[in-house]
């Protein structure tokens, strides 16, 4: 390795048949306007004073020369600087060009192009990645129709091109401009080939500060090593930056990653810890660049589905799966991707139908209204959705069920995770403040609007508008009281949506419908406002009723109850078994009369036994309290009883009747057995499930 201060242009670029290319492995050209005027800045600096002014670091490698080229270096750092100072180069060239400058003209394009050179690959000095290349080629030979006008090469050259007319509009010459850029100098540092390892260079300048993304860090790591760079570039990254990447936006990409990573590591993964936990996961599950890279196009190319369903490409999914993914987008609701990544890999590799595919989804999206209906905090979804796949199917059975097990076992979690029941969901619209999120509530106006069909009212352009306003006036307070007004504002049955931004104001109701009929095309959402003489409490209510109904049988969640969907392999241990069999033994779930009931806890089974028995037989309780009930005549304590001074750890049955708390397992299934004694109830009809290993076939 050798370093040397050099001038950029009169020592690099003004050599004759030289080449400078940025590998592909290299990030995208992606300085900011702010970075463009920034240099900008500084070239104006040395212009006037005439001083040097020092870029940063340069790193290269020469690589073997050929007959078409003499000096061939790729370019490990600092291609942000140099692609941005030739696309400078020709901003200058162009103003050089409309005042006839010819010196200018001349000495700008040795910069930029190989004199005399044949060879159309080589004629430019400066060879960008392939996803910048066309653009800055088409730059240079003025092709503006190829260019991308919201890419960072055009919208740079903009800032470059105004700058310097204004410069020269205030009597700056070309001439002079140019010897300001021929006094931009770089530490060139020069690694030599298998000599230096460039991808050791490359991470330390990294990890010095420079500012590169997960993606960018995975690119480098997937390509940089690899001979057949070039291949895997074409064949693998170009279409995951194609699926994902947005002109100059790498959010959805960066995006894609992190939910891999938690899809692969069924766990959250922080974005600081995302990169090095790719490279463990390469390296533990032994993939080759060329796989990992395969693999990582195909769930790309399912994953621009979740973040842009309708894309400008032909839709790989019909037209019911794009809609509720659709839903999802417009929702927010990112956290679930990680999961739906394995529901999409069970579609791709026919696992599962089209049918369940949408019945999955559409059991998905109710799942997230309702929870953001009912305001259950979202801090629990990134968790719950990196396990819920592997928990739902570790009894691979399951996936025969495959919606009914989702849906199961997001009914019966014992967590806030679970599926908020029709009655919290209906409680909610109607008395919520719906306002308060947004997104979620424009999006339900235009559900309830557009129905089950093709959707033909959009969201854009429309606002939320509050029909009894936000501040009231003498004439709105003739027929709502203040408690009523902050009671309903917010809520369901007071909302609806115009494309006239009227939601601060307090016009009276008949502006209001006035406003309603004009400027919204929405006719469900607004039928039963428009035939309202006044607008008041009683109205608010109906209407709410009315709209809640809408969204309850949209989202509605059906009941599983099948008991062969289990989320554990079980065993059976029934009453007439050893009691001492279920020591050390993790509790599923328990059946009583035909019914199954999830618990993990044996002591909280314990509880649930008790109150079903006092469902069936009331009275019989409080006698058993009142004798001060012990299962086995030795107990020193009672098991229930109404005295909590004689037991260790007293639990409320109810109204002042106690059971013991602290029992284990196998004295819980006694106690148990005993009470099914004293209820004169078949034991037979109860029996408890524990967790066991999956079944082997030998």
């Amino acid at each position: 390795m050798d370093a040397f201060r050099r001038q950029l242009l009169g020592d690099l670029f003004n050599q004759n048949r030289v080449s400078f290319r940025i590998p592909v492995y290299q990030r995208n050209y992606d300085w900011a306007e702010s970075n463009c005027a920034q240099l900008l800045a500084d070239l104006r600096g040395i212009i006037d004073t005439g001083n040097k002014h020092f870029l940063g670091a340069m790193v290269y490698m020469e690589t073997a020369g050929n007959e078409q080229i003499l000096h061939d270096y790729v370019i490990i750092d600092g291609q942000q600087r140099i692609t941005t100072t030739m696309i400078l180069l020709k901003a200058l060239y162009d103003v050089a060009k409309e005042l006839g400058d010819t010196s200018v003209m001349q000495d700008v394009d040795d910069y930029l192009r190989n004199r005399n050179c044949a060879v159309e690959e080589y004629k430019v000095k400066l060879k960008p990645i392939q996803s910048d290349q066309k653009q800055f080629v088409a730059l240079l030979d003025d092709n503006f129709a190829e260019i991308n006008k919201k890419g960072h090469v055009w919208l740079n050259y903009r800032v470059c091109r105004s700058r310097i007319q204004q410069w020269v509009n205030h009597g700056t010459r070309p001439s002079e401009i140019l010897r300001g850029l021929i006094k931009l100098e770089v530490v060139a540092i020069s690694l030599k080939e298998g000599e230096d390892d460039p991808q050791v260079i490359f991470q330390s300048i990294n990890s010095t500060g420079v500012n590169l993304s997960t993606a960018d860090l995975i690119r480098n790591f997937l390509l940089m090593s690899d001979r057949n760079q070039d291949v895997l570039f074409t064949k693998y990254w170009l279409p995951i930056e194609k699926a994902l990447r947005r002109n100059t936006d790498d959010t959805n990409l960066n995006l894609f990653f992190s939910h891999y990573m938690t899809y692969q590591t069924h766990a959250p993964v922080s974005d600081r810890k995302l990169y090095q936990s790719f490279v463990d996961l390469f390296k533990t599950r032994g993939y080759s660049h060329e796989s990992s890279l395969a693999e990582l196009k195909y769930f790309a190319e399912i994953y621009r589905y979740f973040v842009e369903p309708y894309g400008p490409e032909y839709p790989k999914y019909p037209e019911r799966i794009l809609k509720l993914l659709q839903g999802l987008r417009l929702l927010n609701q990112a956290t679930c991707y990680p999961f739906l990544l394995y529901v999409f890999d069970d579609y791709e590799q026919g696992v599962i139908t089209e049918d369940t595919l949408e019945k999955t989804l559409r059991f998905i999206l109710a799942y997230m209204v309702r929870r953001s209906v009912c305001g259950i905090p979202t801090n629990s979804l990134r968790g719950m959705f990196s396990y819920l796949y592997n928990r739902t199917f570790k009894v691979k059975e399951n996936k025969k069920k495959y919606a009914e097990a989702i849906i199961k076992f997001l009914s019966t979690v014992s967590s806030r995770d679970q599926v908020p029941s029709d009655e919290e969901f209906r409680n909610a619209l109607l008395t919520g403040s719906l306002y308060s999120n947004r997104a979620l509530c424009q999006y339900l106006m235009m559900v309830i609007e557009n129905g089950d069909g093709k959707e033909v009212l959009q969201a854009d352009g429309l606002t939320i508008e509050h029909i009894m306003p936000q501040t009231l006036t003498r004439e709105w307070s003739e027929h709502i009281a203040p408690d009523e007004h902050q009671r309903y504002l917010h809520t369901l049955g007071n909302l609806s949506v115009t494309g006239y931004n009227s939601e601060l104001s307090n016009k009276s109701f008949d502006e209001k419908k006035r406003i309603i009929r004009e400027y919204s095309k929405a006719v469900r959402l607004n039928e039963d406002v428009l035939d309202k003489a006044v607008w008041n409490a009683a109205a608010i209510q109906a209407r709410g009723e009315r709209l809640a109904g809408i969204l309850l049988r949209r989202y509605a969640v059906e009941k599983v109850d099948d008991p062969s969907l289990e989320f554990e392999y079980v065993s059976q241990i029934t009453l007439s078994d050893d009691p001492h069999s279920v020591t050390r033994k993790k509790l599923v779930s328990f059946s009583f009369f035909g019914e199954t009931y999830r618990q993990s806890k044996f002591i909280l089974m314990l509880l649930d036994v008790v109150k079903l028995l006092d469902e069936l037989f009331p009275r019989k309780l409080e006698q058993l309290a009142l004798s001060n009930y012990s299962f086995h005549a030795k107990a020193q304590k009672p098991h229930i009883s109404y005295q909590v001074d004689n037991m260790h750890a007293p639990l409320e049955i109810r109204d002042g009747i106690f059971i013991e708390g602290n029992l284990s397992s196998s004295s819980i299934m006694h106690l148990i057995g005993s009470l099914m004694d004293e209820y004169h109830v078949d034991k037979s009809s109860f029996y408890i499930s524990v967790a066991t290993e999956e079944f082997t076939f030998l």
